[in-house]
């Protein structure tokens, strides 16, 4: 099967035009030096944009689609995926959520994302209405009445604008949820907000809460599709929806309740060492959006000092003493308020970007 690299708008319109191929979706507004990047390691025989289409000869290959991870400076890693896993991950989302043809999603997420393409596969194994918007969208009123919505945090904090009677539950996956969104989005929707968790090394989804169940605030909820373990701290994974036989380990830092919720703690990689004290930021960033009135979003990073860049009218020095109660280890070298807080090419926060920027 020869690939299809999909680089255009609305991705959506085109995908299903391109069966016969491997499937890649890239942002059309993806800088040159990454687009250039992301196209070298295709292999591409089809380059679909939203002005032409150009052909060259590429290799021949035995998978439905090509997913890759967010990366910062061009170092992202590729993966294949067959048929059998996509069908595997809509099958799993569908069952784990009740997806019939009888719902109408909400589209909010691109799907040069891991997290819309999953729900891309999804709705259309359940065969289901869906409406593509943008996420600038949500700032005005929306005329459409879904019954699912899934997006990572940032853009759910805009659904309370809107007025969706029939909404059945709200998904929030690819970002840790804030306790405060998840107390306002429940008062605002009366349905369940169920927060997930999944990688792109496992078509994206991996761990929910329950739809009908305990939700436990902070917690990713019980493995879904998957099986999973921690080993000396470390998430495990294995399943068909797995990019590689056997147990992978996904570079989470991970602990598992009495319930058998799991709760992710960190990135290996992202933990800053002081003096050989080890922390993790993303414990550090609930704790302020626990403690600090007024804070809005909050990025924790570092090497051997610990930074912190915030937005929210919350002082410099009410950050800077929140974080200082945590530890004594954990006093700041930056504390830092914001316009916004800069994301990668993906729309993340990369806190290995943050190191570098902020250094």
């Amino acid at each position: 099967m020869k690939r299809a690299v999909i680089c255009v708008e609305n991705p959506e319109l085109h995908i299903t035009q391109y069966q016969d191929y491997s499937i890649m979706v890239i942002n059309p507004a993806t800088p040159p030096q990454r687009l250039k990047y992301l196209l070298d390691n295709s292999d591409y025989s089809l380059l679909i944009t939203d002005t032409e289409i150009f052909q060259r000869n590429g290799g021949d290959y035995n998978e439905a689609a090509l997913w890759y991870t967010s990366g910062t400076t061009g170092d992202s890693k590729f993966y294949s995926f067959s048929q059998q896993q996509l069908d595997h991950l809509a099958n799993t989302i569908c069952q784990e959520y009740k997806i019939t043809g009888n719902d109408r999603y909400l589209s909010i997420m691109p799907l040069w994302h891991a997290h819309g393409l999953g729900l891309y596969w999804a709705a259309k194994k359940a065969a289901c209405e869906v409406k593509y918007i943008k996420p600038a969208e949500l700032k005005s009123s929306i005329d459409y009445s879904p019954t699912i919505v899934s997006a990572i945090p940032d853009f759910l904090r805009l659904l309370t604008k809107q007025t969706f009677p029939e909404l059945r539950f709200v998904r929030s996956a690819s970002s840790a949820l804030p306790t405060k969104l998840y107390n306002d989005l429940v008062a605002w929707s009366g349905k369940p907000v169920i927060e997930a968790f999944g990688m792109t090394e496992a078509c994206s989804h991996c761990f929910t809460n329950p739809l009908h169940g305990e939700q436990r605030i902070g917690t990713v909820g019980l493995p879904s599709g998957i099986e999973a373990r921690i080993i000396n701290g470390q998430l495990e994974i294995q399943g068909p929806s797995v990019c590689k036989s056997g147990w992978f380990a996904t570079g989470d830092i991970a602990e598992q309740d009495e319930r058998g919720y799991y709760k992710i703690v960190g990135r290996l990689q992202d933990r800053i060492n002081i003096r050989g004290y080890k922390i993790d930021p993303l414990s550090v960033e609930n704790q302020l959006y626990i403690n600090v009135p007024n804070i809005g979003q909050v990025a924790v990073f570092g090497k051997d000092r610990l930074m912190c860049v915030y937005t929210g009218s919350a002082t410099e020095q009410q950050v800077r003493q929140a974080i200082g109660d945590i530890d004594y280890h954990c006093s700041p070298r930056l504390v830092q308020q914001v316009s916004v807080i800069p994301l990668n090419n993906a729309g993340k926060v990369s806190r290995s970007m943050l190191i570098e920027l902020y250094k």
